[in-house]
């Protein structure tokens, strides 16, 4: 049953003209850093180390370019997202799969595996589009040394701080059931996880609160280690406070 639940939740997804207008604005975003050279950026820069990327992207230089706009993608992974659970939710949807005899800890992690394939669906479509224009557009340019492990790495770190954003808007939207509550929980929570970096500047993990991370950031371990272990926080928090949440709420 829950197989033909997930099944129906992509099938529900793809004939949603939400679903494609969104990811027309995705491309629109790639295709502007591409053409020139500044792609959109969502979220509080507390830092002073994105500069503005005037130079030409190579194929090459938009993977690492881009790394610092990844918080679009994560924008437009959490509008997909409520356009699955939020109108399960708010809908009272759910209540159909309850009623042939699923469980809610089965339900649960079915959505989780819906949630997940999307923002893994969302980063290999940025990452692969901005590449592939980029490269077609100006070719591929010069790889930079170590490449393939320091964007593996960054590639890691950014989709593990994605599912940290998703895990945070997914139990917003189980406690409230309500999409504009689980939006505003975003914008309101960016901000807020800002912050600290700003106040206290000389107390170093607080600047990886706002799990901003890219590419240049993959030589330091204290970055690294800082955002792996923060974004393993929030996942692990906020996944049982979603199911915790689900399976106690009245229906």
């Amino acid at each position: 049953i829950m197989l033909h639940t997930i099944q129906a939740d992509f099938y529900r997804l793809f004939r949603s003209k939400g679903f494609w207008i969104t990811e027309a604005i995705l491309v629109l975003n790639i295709l502007s850093g591409v053409i020139f050279g500044v792609a959109g950026h969502a979220g509080v820069n507390t830092e002073s180390k994105i500069p503005l990327m005037t130079e030409v992207w190579t194929g090459f230089k938009a993977l690492i370019n881009y790394s610092a706009s990844i918080s679009m993608t994560i924008l437009f992974t959490i509008i997909v997202i409520t356009l699955v659970l939020g109108t399960d939710l708010t809908q009272n949807l759910y209540k159909n799969s309850l009623a042939y005899g699923v469980s809610r800890t089965s339900y649960y992690f079915a959505k989780s595996a819906v949630v997940l394939t999307i923002a893994l669906f969302q980063f290999l479509v940025s990452y692969g589009l901005v590449f592939s224009i980029a490269t077609l557009y100006n070719g591929l340019g010069t790889m930079p040394e170590h490449f393939f492990a320091h964007f593996g790495l960054t590639l890691l770190i950014q989709f593990l701080s994605t599912l940290a954003w998703v895990s945070i808007i997914s139990f917003l939207l189980y406690a409230s059931q309500s999409i504009t509550l689980a939006f505003v929980g975003y914008f309101i929570g960016n901000i807020f996880l800002s912050l600290p970096a700003l106040f206290f500047k000389d107390i170093d993990i607080f600047h990886y609160l706002n799990l901003e991370f890219q590419y240049s950031m993959v030589q330091s371990t204290t970055a690294t280690n800082n955002t792996l272990s923060i974004a393993l926080g929030f996942i692990l928090v906020f996944g049982f406070l979603g199911l915790a949440t689900f399976k106690h709420k009245d229906l």
